[in-house]
């Protein structure tokens, strides 16, 4: 073989070479996308899979496990266990320079213990005397001819209970006839009929009792249908769903006014539930929603609203024209709201909803990062239980003088651990949620009469999320508005600590005698000025045992900050 043909044969080797390596270059690359894009759906896959199994934990915590959300800093030790220092140890830190002035004394532990105390029946039941009389027999013989003197004394007392009782009201009319002088005819006038808030067989007292039984007390019509029948009389779940929708109607312009009082307060809270809406049409039922909307001091009272979805249309009407504060959580509805409200609505923060997000992933796995958010969180809490007897002007103050700081730390604190954190982290996450609404989480700062939380519209939408457990749904969006009325009246009655029953019947009673378009002679049948001149139909049981609750709740805490102090 020739030099020349040697040359080219290895420059075609040499090419085919080259032509190799490229290829296997390309199948490399190739392979190399595939396993990077393999690697990204498992790394898809594992985020997906974490956060299902932290759901799945979050779930099973809800079903079986604690529901309080109580946070206790593993590093302190037994610092928290307060429950179960001996008697030294409290007197001890009770001694301490950072005891509060207001600690309780031992009496007023003791007062406070749980167990078994004498239950004082009221004087306001009614009571029936019983007298057991001595027998001739019982006497003895040695004492029969003497003069004796009789009087009774009290041996004990009990209650007893009626059942329902239906009563039938027959209503008279005095007519007097005049005859004229020459008999030839007679006058008649017959006394005028007092106005009734319906013309049916319900009067106001059993209207009531169906409106508080089914939305106070939860309980479906189909069991009141029960219980009446006990009393002797049947009346259908159709018949007293169509009293409740003609009785909402009526109560209406008083409905009407609370929203309009609350809608004037400088501070609403808010928050919405789910509820089931029959649709025949579509031959099963639909999510609907009720509203709550929560005034301040000056209306206190709990409003609710009934809409079909849950889009910004009922929410856009209702604070069309509101100027304030609005205390809610984060739900676009409430945003958009204040955004497009160039500043007439200022939205406020709670720092609950926010401290739940970091409470799950503590939960599921305590970390040192989530144990020092909480611990902010429980120091910002601490301080507004400390301030909560001042009056708005001294908290705003106080927490200029303390929250104010904390708050920056923690602000610092959370963008020093954005710079660290992974993009899709559970913690980042639950970090952006305050950083992103920053401006909402420190509205508490320019008000002394904002609170922190949404815990009160939380604690309002219970009453509709209780009841819907027993009758499950509404027949009707007519139903819908006639139960946001009377959850109104309810939740209202129960938020002031009044006697349903007591208002709803002189309610009834008295809505017919007056003009609904006069606002001023509406009023006196507002909650609170009804309560006023009616002071016996305050529930004195719910006012101690939300007082005590308080109490406990405060005397835990001031514990807690004790044991810190003596630390």
């Amino acid at each position: 073989m020739s030099h020349d043909a040697q040359i080219r044969e290895l420059q075609q080797a040499n090419a085919k070479l080259l032509a190799d390596k490229e290829k296997l270059l390309a199948d490399n690359a190739t392979l190399q996308a595939t396993i990077e894009q393999q690697q990204q759906t498992i790394d898809e896959q594992q985020s997906v899979l974490e956060d299902l199994q932290r759901d799945f934990n979050l779930l099973k915590r809800s079903l079986f496990g604690h529901r309080r959300e109580r946070f206790e800093d593993p590093d302190q030790g037994m610092l928290f266990d307060f429950a179960v220092l001996g008697e030294e140890e409290t007197t001890a830190a009770s001694d301490s320079p950072a005891v509060e002035p207001d600690a309780p004394n031992s009496e007023q532990k003791k007062k406070n213990r749980r167990g078994r105390q004498r239950r004082v029946i009221p004087e306001t039941l009614e009571r029936q005397r019983r007298e057991r009389k001595l027998d001739d027999d019982d006497i003895p013989e040695e004492l029969r001819g003497r003069k004796l003197r009789r009087f009774f004394t009290k041996a004990g007392e009990w209650i007893e209970m009626q059942p329902p009782k239906l009563i039938v009201i027959e209503e008279f009319v005095e007519t007097v006839a005049i005859d004229n002088e020459d008999e030839t005819a007679t006058e008649m006038l017959t006394a005028s009929r007092q106005p009734r808030i319906l013309n049916s067989l319900a009067g106001p007292s059993l209207l009531a009792g169906i409106a508080v039984q089914h939305f106070a007390d939860h309980q479906p019509y189909y069991r009141l249908e029960e219980i009446l029948r006990r009393g002797g009389l049947t009346f259908s779940r159709a018949t007293q769903c169509r009293w409740m929708i003609d009785l909402a109607a009526a109560l209406s312009p008083l409905v009407g006014l609370m929203r309009r009082r609350v809608l004037a307060s400088s501070l609403v809270q808010a928050d919405e539930t789910p509820v089931m809406l029959l649709d025949p049409g579509a031959g099963k039922a639909k999510t609907a929603y009720l509203w709550a909307v929560l005034g301040d001091a000056s209306a206190p009272y709990t409003t609710f609203y009934f809409t079909e979805d849950r889009s910004r249309a009922g929410p856009a009407q209702w604070f069309a024209a509101y100027v304030g504060y609005l205390v809610s959580d984060a739900y676009i509805v409430y945003e958009l709201l204040g955004e497009e409200s160039l500043g007439r609505i200022q939205l406020a923060g709670c720092h609950v909803h926010a401290r739940r997000k970091f409470e799950a992933l503590h939960v599921l796995g305590s970390t040192q990062a989530t144990s020092k958010a909480l611990g902010y969180f429980r120091r910002l809490l601490d301080l507004e239980d400390q301030s909560r007897d001042l009056s708005d002007d001294d908290r705003l103050r106080q927490r200029d003088l303390c929250s104010r700081p904390l708050l920056e730390e923690m602000k610092a604190w959370f963008d020093e651990q954005l710079t660290v954190l992974r993009p899709r982290h559970a913690l980042r996450g639950a970090i952006e949620y305050m950083t992103k609404r920053w401006d909402c989480f420190t509205r508490f700062l320019k008000a002394g009469s904002i609170p922190m939380h949404n815990n009160d519209s939380e604690q309002a939408v219970k009453n509709p999320v209780i009841g819907k457990k027993n009758w499950l749904f509404f027949g009707s969006p007519r139903g819908g508005e006639a139960g946001a009325i009377l959850f109104t009246l309810t939740a209202t009655c129960r938020r002031l600590k009044i006697d349903p029953h007591a208002y709803l019947t002189d309610v009834c009673e008295r809505l017919p005698l007056l003009d609904v378009t006069d606002e001023a002679s509406l009023s006196s049948l507002l909650p609170d000025v009804w309560l006023a001149s009616h002071p016996e139909s305050r529930l004195e049981m719910r006012v101690a045992e939300s007082e005590s609750k308080l109490s406990r709740q405060r005397d835990r805490r001031r514990q807690r900050r004790q044991a810190l102090g003596a630390a």
